[in-house]
Formats: structure tokens, C-alpha cells, sequence
């Protein structure tokens, strides 16, 4: 059930924050915006919302054609009760983003874990500074390992590959936000767990995402063997 926890919450993350920039100007980047808030809201397969995600630009650093920003996140049940709280480091040099995943896990995310040491490592997800249908983006993956720090012993180890991504045509799409013409990008997601060193069955996904050159990412849905397990939209948005 942790592993299930921590899963979900890097995948959305992931899928959430890595964003293109229209052009080759990193100004143009919502999370590269000083002050810049939104809101995605989260929802089952029968339209039922799960939570609410808040993030908030709390602090921007400009040196020549590279920008750093520090982001607030704050994670909320479906009761409206704050799950977890944190932040995290997003980066943006000549118009090609990156973000810290190792940053993802802080303290208070990983309240579950806090007798374990976790360690994560894996590549930043390439979203190109211009999208075009047709165009294949590069492969990911990252593996996450918890460690009895008592012992030093390897508990479990998640390693998740994303393969497939493909940018397909530009869509009209209406979310709570607003309406938008995004591209539509399709991936497709293994995770392999291993506990204790014995291998579980892998769990295979396919996700669809929409992004708007300027704005960002607008909405997300993540499917297993054809059916739709959950999605998430864009709510609000301050610039």
C-alpha cells in the first residue's frame, strides 16, 4: 500500500510538471512565473473527485539564458483534509525544461517512509521548446529504492519506464479553466516492483495528455488494458 502511495503521487507529479515552453523563451513557462498559482483536480473513472493539487511559485532565479524556481505544492483528499505538503526545483535553460525529481521526495510526502531511507534517480522528461503532430519525444524511466536504515537493507524497488510518446494533432479541449487547443501526446508506462527481492507483476498504463504552447499542461488521463482508471484537469489558474 506505501509503494501503491508513493507510486501514484511521483507518476502525477511527473505527468503534471513537466511542461514545454513555447519558443525558446524559458519566461514563458507557468512554473517560471513569480507568483503564479493553479489548481488540478483529480477524478475516478466514474467522475467521482479523488483530490486537488495546489502549486504556488514561491521564489524565481534569472542568470542569463537559465532560470530556477523554487514550487510550493500542497495535496488535498477528496474530503478537502491536506495529505501532503512540500516543494521542489524546476529549471529551464534555452527553452528546454527539468525538473529535480530526487526533490519530489521530502519529508513530509514520504511521512510514510519515515523509518526508511528512499532514493530516487532517473532522467528528466524532454518536452521539446516547439511540438508538432507525428513527432516521437524521447524515452524516460527512474527507479525509486526504500532502505531499512537500520539494517541498510533494499526493501523495495520501483523502477518505471515510459516508452511510446508520441505528439499527435492539436485538440480543442474545455476543463474548468477554460477553453484550450492543445496537443494531444500519448505514452505508454511499465512499473516493475521488486520486494524483499522477489519480483512482482508489472503494471502496465497508457497515458494521454494535453498541453497548450504558453499555458502548459491542461489535463491528463491514464488508462489500463483500454479503460479509463482515473484523469485530472486544470481548474484555475493565475498568472
Amino acid at each position: 500500500m506505501k509503494n501503491q502511495f508513493l507510486l501514484i503521487t511521483i507518476v502525477l507529479l511527473w505527468v503534471l510538471l513537466t511542461t514545454p515552453v513555447h519558443g525558446q523563451d524559458c519566461n514563458g513557462y507557468m512554473l517560471l512565473t513569480e507568483n503564479a498559482e493553479y489548481e488540478i483536480l483529480n477524478y475516478n473513472q466514474r467522475n467521482k473527485l479523488t483530490g486537488r493539487m495546489l502549486y504556488k511559485v514561491t521564489d524565481v532565479r534569472r542568470n542569463g539564458n537559465k532560470s530556477e524556481a523554487t514550487v510550493h505544492t500542497q495535496m488535498y483528499d477528496e474530503k478537502g483534509k491536506m495529505a501532503n505538503e512540500g516543494s521542489y526545483q524546476v529549471g529551464c535553460e534555452n527553452g528546454s525544461i527539468w525538473i529535480d525529481m530526487r526533490s519530489l521526495m521530502n519529508p513530509d510526502m514520504m511521512e510514510a517512509y519515515k523509518n526508511m531511507e528512499v532514493k530516487m534517480e532517473g532522467d528528466h522528461m524532454d518536452y521539446p521548446a516547439s511540438l508538432s503532430p507525428g513527432q516521437q519525444l524521447k524515452d524516460g524511466s527512474f527507479t525509486i529504492n526504500v532502505i531499512d536504515k537500520g539494517s541498510g537493507q533494499n526493501m523495495s524497488t520501483i523502477t518505471m519506464q515510459v516508452t511510446g510518446r508520441t505528439v499527435g494533432n492539436k485538440e480543442r479541449l474545455e476543463v474548468p479553466a477554460g477553453t484550450y487547443e492543445g496537443f494531444k501526446i500519448n505514452q505508454d508506462m511499465e512499473v516493475q516492483t521488486r520486494a524483499m527481492g522477489m519480483k512482482m507483476p508489472s503494471t502496465r498504463m497508457q497515458t494521454v495528455e494535453w498541453f497548450v504552447p504558453g499555458t502548459g499542461w491542461i489535463k491528463s488521463e491514464t488508462y489500463r488494458n483500454g479503460k479509463l482508471m482515473a484523469y485530472s484537469v486544470l481548474n484555475k489558474i493565475n498568472k
